[in-house]
């Protein structure tokens, strides 16, 4: 363990090809080794998947001075070693502001060793993510490179809190933005993501208990963000570093409260709003009434202890609190600050109270400690928004202060006013309606924001960090990503590494825009819609080229397997020619094997039959059964009786008909002799190929079909029309059927609905034609119109939906359970024998190999002189006295039908989406029988071809090891797995 970095006490051992040094494992939720593992894996995405080719970022038609060429000997880096010296907490994976080191150091050596060192978790992801951003994808797309070695990098933030305030009640917005939008922040080095959930405009959070709030104060049913929702979110956001904590804004701010509980809110939508509060609508908690508290006791009692896992913060908000809404409390009737100022301290005190005992720390706006003067804990955070001035104010009382000034890091502003004004005095007052906060606050400015600016010295580290601010009034998920990005990049790098460089002078907005310009193109490339830095042109420098140092030696990626190690040895050391003939051995190698294992198979099995050189079999030959190779594919053809017995009866279940025989042709098969049998078709199976299908509906049309065809002499074609009249009337009878049965009133058919209901029996009863069916049959049992009516919908309905219901639940069931269809699949898909046309005399079994061609001739079996006689010459008579032995003469093909078989057969995979539909638990539809409520929604996948899958492989392997060579000596990180080495 000499020189490894790894402490004494620390064991070794495999995880997922990465070589990992840990103690003991945390019993939490959450360990170091799963969120660094987690890392790396994003870590290889982002460098192999997302990358981006940086044509941008330098001067016209230079990139090719930058990227390595592709015809020289190039450096890799062979590995990465990550060393944890510390040991993480359950508490460091959601810490209060400076508890967790967030520190790292990053070296790439001539060598080729990259390495990592962080005392946490956090600090590993931080070092991972800038191992990915000194990358970048080739334009020819066979690697990626940097041009900046050798590189060492000591890199740690300046303050420990840097966030986004993300507002989510004045719009909504998916889970999936919110998590879109953490990746985001965790790229930029952010780590926390301030949810505003609760605002005047709406309640979009599930609290089980009180479930009117957010189902009278969402903006629609289901938008709002249930329990596994916010926890999703939270545990998302930890695995990358940040930590999501929430804001209920009170007690102003608070009008969705009353649209659930109306007698806890004052000024509820008052007018002149303006008077009332900073927004419509207007609305504020109650100060002195009893059930506000009992709300919130109900309140925080939820939600607390579901939130504490995953964070240490709570937001109590405090924000703009206008007194004129007082005035309107019959509790206070007052505007008075000296009344309203206890009370609302009374309220804090409160809140306050419930969030610590819940172990979580609170947060508040600086109203509440600057404009109101409250008693606060030492504990609370004071986040100021209004001016540099108040941020000194909030440290000069011995807070904690969280920076973030609206006329700098506000970055909703510019839109203009969001209200609608008449032609009167408003019109011109607002005129040109600029909003409060106008004008936008481009990057630069956002850049130019000081957090210490106006603090004193000796109270700077009471500044924690700060936020940046999106809030939605003119935001929604449309124009998410261009209102924060890049903008909230710049606020990031401001919050990482200060306003002022190592010699205490800020930061030049010259030096920072290729920075931000690249940044963008990665969060482009990563799936972030961010909006530009500026043109194109502007871009022009050779950013990337100014570190290019020319000293360093090859250094190559070595990782993943030792075959993938031997090719790349052996593309670096070869020529061209010796490499493309090693290619086309390779290749021959590889489709040899599956020849060589076939041959096996086939003498285990029983052998070859006789062989012919001809593209007509069976010509000139006494043996019935031969096998021909076209193209070197193996097909067997046969006009052996107990061969094609075999095929269609005794061993019918080892053979399917094959890809070309599942259409139209083959619908209209029947049994032997009795015409008036159903047909047995399932139309078009080549829907099954590339669709989700509903097949307990295919099921109901095709058996009705079939009964219909059997009954009535004539389909009703359902399959081919689904909304048919007979299908109609079918459906009319059956529901009014099963009501009355469930109703208990036999007599009801007199009273509802009669006219339709007779209708339809009447399309039923007429729908026949002049064959001999079932109908035929039960005429020449009685002439009684009802009795004829009654039976024939009886036997209808049972035929179709007995049917049909069974196969559907059968298919409901098997598709739920995959294990069962790959048991059934290897019993019936598995290498088997026909009977004759092996060995010298053909009376020897032949081997018939998984996926070989047969096709049986009943044409020449029936013109066999051997079997038929005088089979050449027109004599109906021989029937009288000669009778075929069995399978020698087969009318109809020998019925070979559809069957579960051979959709297992075809089929490789049977996959259910019922989950997506039922949760699980499968709704039931009670009418004539009991069948499945919601269909049974499923996919059929056929198998992929194992020469496709050699080939792919054989491709995919040498796609990882193509040599990515140049002229300059440069770093290249190869595609493939990279061998890291993780330490603690």
């Amino acid at each position: 363990m000499a020189g490894t970095g790894i402490d004494d006490h620390c064991q070794t051992e495999q995880f997922l090809g990465v070589q990992s040094s840990y103690g003991s494992r945390p019993k939490d939720e959450f360990s170091s080794r799963s969120i660094v593992q987690q890392g790396i894996g994003r870590t290889m995405q982002a460098l192999f998947k997302q990358n981006f080719v940086p044509w941008k970022l330098v001067a016209r038609n230079q990139l090719s001075k930058i990227e390595p060429n592709g015809y020289n000997r190039q450096n890799y880096v062979r590995s990465l070693t990550i060393t944890q010296t510390g040991t993480d907490s359950p508490t460091s994976f959601k810490p209060l502001d400076g508890q967790t080191d967030e520190s790292y150091n990053l070296t790439i050596s001539t060598e080729g060793a990259a390495k990592i060192t962080a005392k946490s978790a956090f600090g590993v992801l931080h070092a991972l993510e800038t191992f990915s951003q000194l990358f970048y994808q080739h334009s020819s797309g066979s690697g990626v490179y940097t041009s900046l070695a050798p590189i060492t990098i000591s890199d740690a933030p300046k303050f420990p809190h840097r966030g986004l305030n993300m507002d989510v009640s004045r719009n909504w917005y998916p889970v999936e933005d919110i998590l879109r939008t953490i990746d985001a922040i965790s790229w930029n080095k952010f780590n926390r993501l301030h949810l505003h959930m609760t605002d005047a405009q709406s309640w979009p959070m599930d609290i089980p208990a009180l479930p009117e709030l957010s189902k009278k104060g969402a903006y629609q049913t289901g938008l709002s963000y249930t329990p596994s929702d916010v926890k999703r979110i939270q545990t998302y956001a930890i695995q990358r570093g940040v930590e999501v904590f929430v804001e209920f804004d009170m007690p102003g701010h608070t009008t969705s409260i009353g649209l659930a509980y109306p007698e806890l809110i004052t000024a509820f939508d008052a007018q002149p709003w303006d008077t009332y509060c900073a927004e419509p609508p207007c609305g504020s908690l109650k100060l002195n009434e009893p059930a506000v508290y009992t709300f919130l006791d109900k309140l925080f009692g939820d939600v607390l202890p579901r939130l504490a896992p995953y964070s240490s913060y709570f937001h109590t908000g405090g924000d703009e609190v206008n007194v004129n809404a007082y005035l309107l409390d019959p509790t206070v009737k007052s505007k008075d600050k000296a009344v309203i100022g206890p009370l609302i301290q009374k309220l804090v005190d409160f809140n306050h109270k419930k969030v610590r005992a819940a172990g979580m720390t609170p947060i508040v706006w600086e109203e509440m400690l600057l404009d109101w003067n409250l008693t606060l804990g030492p504990d609370v955070l004071v986040q100021a928004w209004q001016s540099d001035e108040n941020v000194a104010a909030v440290t000069g009382k011995g807070h904690k202060a969280l920076a973030g000034n609206y006329n700098y890091w506000y970055l909703d502003c510019g839109k203009g006013q969001w209200l609608n004004f008449d032609n009167g005095p408003s019109f011109q007052k607002f005129y040109p309606f600029a909003d409060y906060c106008s004008p936008t606050k481009n990057w630069r400015l956002v850049y130019a924001y000081d957090p210490l600016g106006g603090v004193p010295k000796n109270e700077t580290h009471l500044v924690q960090g700060g936020e940046v601010h999106i809030w939605s009034e003119q935001t929604d998920p449309v124009n998410l990503d261009d209102m924060v990005w890049p903008r909230a990049s710049a606020a990031g790098e401001v919050l990482w590494s200060g306003r002022q460089d190592a010699s205490g002078k800020n930061r030049s907005q010259i030096t920072a825009s290729p920075r931000l310009a690249e940044m963008r193109e990665r969060m482009v490339a990563r799936g972030v819609k961010s909006g530009p830095v500026q043109m194109v042109a502007s871009h022009g420098n050779l950013i990337l080229g100014a570190s290019i140092h020319q000293d360093t030696r090859h250094l190559k990626l070595r990782g993943g397997t030792k075959f993938l190690r031997l090719i790349r040895s052996i593309l670096e050391r070869w020529s061209p020619k010796a490499l493309a003939l090693s290619l086309v051995g390779l290749i021959a190698i590889l489709s040899s094997v599956p020849w060589l294992i076939d041959k096996v198979k086939i003498r285990r099995l029983g052998g070859h039959g006789f062989k012919v050189k001809t593209w007509l079999p069976f010509a000139g030959a006494k043996n019935y059964t031969c096998e021909v190779k076209p193209v070197g594919r193996r097909l067997i053809f046969t006009a052996e009786p107990k061969n094609i017995k075999a095929i269609l009866a005794t061993q019918s279940t080892s053979y399917g008909k094959g890809k070309p025989f599942h259409l139209d042709q083959w619908q209209d098969m029947r049994q032997l002799i009795k015409p008036q049998f159903i047909k047995n078709r399932v139309s078009d199976l080549t829907v099954f190929e590339e669709h989700l299908l509903d097949i307990s509906d295919l099921l109901f049309r095709y058996t009705l079909d079939a009964a219909t065809h059997f009954l009535l002499g004539s389909s009703a074609g359902s399959l081919e029309s689904p909304t048919t009249a007979f299908a109609e009337a079918l459906g009319t009878v059956q529901k009014w059927q099963n009501i009355m049965a469930q109703a208990g009133l036999v007599t009801l058919d007199q009273i509802v609905l009669r006219k339709k209901f007779n209708a339809s029996l009447k399309v039923l009863t007429e729908f026949s034609d002049e064959g001999y069916t079932f109908l035929h049959a039960l005429a020449s049992f009685t002439r009684d119109h009802e009795v004829l009516r009654d039976q024939l919908v009886s036997v209808l309905l049972v035929d179709r939906d007995t049917t049909a219901a069974t196969l559907s639940w059968t298919f409901d069931e098997i598709s739920r359970a995959p294990e069962v269809v790959k048991k059934l699949r290897k019993e019936i898909i598995e290498n088997t024998i026909l009977p004759r046309g092996g060995g010298k005399d053909g009376m020897s079994p032949i081997s018939v190999l998984k996926d070989t061609p047969i096709s049986y001739s009943v044409v020449i079996l029936q013109r066999r002189l051997d079997l038929t006689p005088d089979v050449l010459r027109f004599s109906p008579e021989r029937w009288e006295t000669w009778r075929p032995k069995p399978w020698q003469y087969i009318p109809f093909n020998g019925e070979m039908g559809y069957t579960l078989v051979r959709l297992l057969q075809r089929f490789e995979r049977v996959e259910s989406h019922m989950d997506e539909i039922d949760g699980g638990n499968p709704c039931l539809k009670s009418e004539i029988v009991l069948q499945p409520g919601e269909g049974v929604h499923v996919t059929f996948s056929e198998p992929e071809k194992a020469s496709n899958r050699i080939l792919d492989h054989l491709i995919k392997s040498l796609s990882e090891v193509r040599v990515l060579l140049a002229a300059n000596e440069r770093i290249v990180v190869r595609k493939g797995p990279c061998f890291v080495i993780y330490a603690r």
